[in-house]
């Protein structure tokens, strides 16, 4: 999606990189690309900017207005696989190869600002199979060959520079089965990651401060998980595997006890004693002091009508 959701670029199985109107449906440019397509992406601020992903080359900048198109630097000419995303700002852009190098460059100029190398053990690397950004803060992910989620700080990455050596926030990974992962994402604060098995629909969810798993989510025995997304604000997951789109939420559970009027709960029906002039409309009885504090605030006019847009789905509220 483009920042004000009206546009919407897609990657096609024929190599076409597209680009539509969401409100009509018309499809606004095309363009092809010499092999199939790993990733779209918009720039966070900026849609006239589209980050591309071709298999077994390196990662395009395409700016749409006049068509023009920016290869980005890569570690090694003979990198194949590399994968690219841009960080939550659209300041940087972070792309990671099949040898675990992990590269920042600046949007603007495509300049090399930081590196690090993703690293099993004492030298062994292990390839890049996608980042992932949290819409709040400054952490990211990384999800690598050896079947390992890493979480790391983007401040400290670029505090390390060029061949920096930064140690991941957290390292999560199922120690039992060895799970691949297929896709993993942040939750909508930020605080959980969600990771979907590559063997099976089963979701994995840790929260991200101390790295302790807090659920498993299975789906439907048999089916491949495809995507996940976790939803913005509410704590909702969705999904996909076999053309089918699961939704994800707690369960609510009913209540229906007795209450009293001040919302106590009741254990058994009690029959309420009024007390005099308690439901009058206008108390006779009742003096008129002068109207302070609370009561001077219950005379004020509420506004029911207006709605207020919610500060999690707005624009500003990514630049906290």
């Amino acid at each position: 999606w483009s920042r004000d959701g009206h546009k919407l670029v897609s990657a096609s199985t024929d190599n076409i990189v597209s680009q539509w109107d969401v409100l009509s449906g018309d499809c606004d440019q095309r363009f092809r690309f010499p092999s199939p397509i790993l990733k779209v992406q918009y720039h966070p601020r900026d849609q006239n900017r589209v980050l591309v992903c071709p298999m077994k080359s390196a990662p395009v900048m395409l700016t749409l207005s006049d068509s023009k198109h920016v290869v980005l630097p890569v570690d090694d000419d003979s990198d194949l696989n590399v994968v690219a995303s841009f960080d939550r700002r659209g300041e940087y852009i972070y792309t990671g190869n099949a040898k675990g190098k992990i590269l920042v460059l600046k949007t603007d100029t495509q300049d090399l600002v930081a590196s690090f190398r993703v690293t099993t053990g004492t030298s062994n690397t292990t390839a890049i199979k996608s980042i992932e950004f949290a819409r709040k803060g400054s952490c990211f992910l990384i999800n690598t060959a050896d079947r390992i989620i890493r979480v790391y700080d983007g401040r400290e990455i670029l505090t390390c520079g060029r061949d920096g050596e930064p140690e991941p926030m957290q390292k999560l990974q199922d120690l039992v089965n060895r799970t691949p992962w297929k896709k993993c994402c942040f939750s909508g604060d930020g605080e959980y990651i969600v990771a979907g098995s590559a063997r099976q629909h089963a979701l994995y969810i840790w929260e991200k401060s101390i790295g302790n798993l807090v659920k498993i989510l299975h789906g439907t025995r048999g089916e491949l998980l495809l995507d996940v997304a976790w939803h913005p604000v509410r704590p909702i997951i969705a999904s996909i595997s076999s053309g089918v789109v699961s939704i994800w939420a707690q369960n609510q559970v009913e209540n229906w006890s007795a209450f009293a009027p001040d919302f106590k709960e009741l254990d058994e029906n009690v029959e309420y004693e009024e007390r005099e002039s308690e439901f009058d409309i206008e108390d006779e009885d009742k003096s008129e002091p002068e109207q302070t504090g609370a009561d001077a605030a219950e005379d004020e006019e509420v506004d029911v009508t207006s709605v207020d847009p919610i500060a999690a789905f707005c624009s500003r509220c990514q630049s906290l």
